[in-house]
């Protein structure tokens, strides 16, 4: 088999260096928990910035169909960057989340939607 060369431009570790200085800044989940109740079922998920999301099940298309069992079943993902919810084989990618889902909601509260942006 031929060896393969694999040229990376010094702009292309410019921009890595840069994303991966980003993570640091960028909001992580530290700890995941689905609460269901009497007409009120919840995710709740807190950030290690001190915030705390509650997503109604209704706003989580992952949980359209899970029974309770399977929604309380939830994994913090690697680097806090995702939820998993593994009897389901569905997830949650925070930084999709943030900015799709609560984008405008968030806009300028904490620093988050610049963030987000990048």
């Amino acid at each position: 088999m031929a060896a393969t060369k694999v040229q990376i431009t010094d702009e292309q570790i410019d921009a890595a260096i840069a994303r991966s200085q980003d993570f640091e800044t960028f909001p992580r989940i530290v700890h995941a928990a689905y609460h269901a109740g009497p007409g009120l079922d919840f995710l709740m998920l807190k950030l290690n910035t001190g915030q705390r999301l509650l997503v109604p099940r209704e706003q989580l298309g992952e949980l359209k169909h899970a029974t309770t069992e399977q929604a309380t079943d939830v994994e913090i993902g690697p680097q806090g960057r995702s939820v998993w919810w593994k009897q389901l084989d569905d997830g949650l990618y925070l930084p999709d989340f943030l900015k799709y889902r609560w984008g405008k909601e968030i806009e300028g509260k904490s620093g988050l939607q610049e963030k987000v942006a990048a």
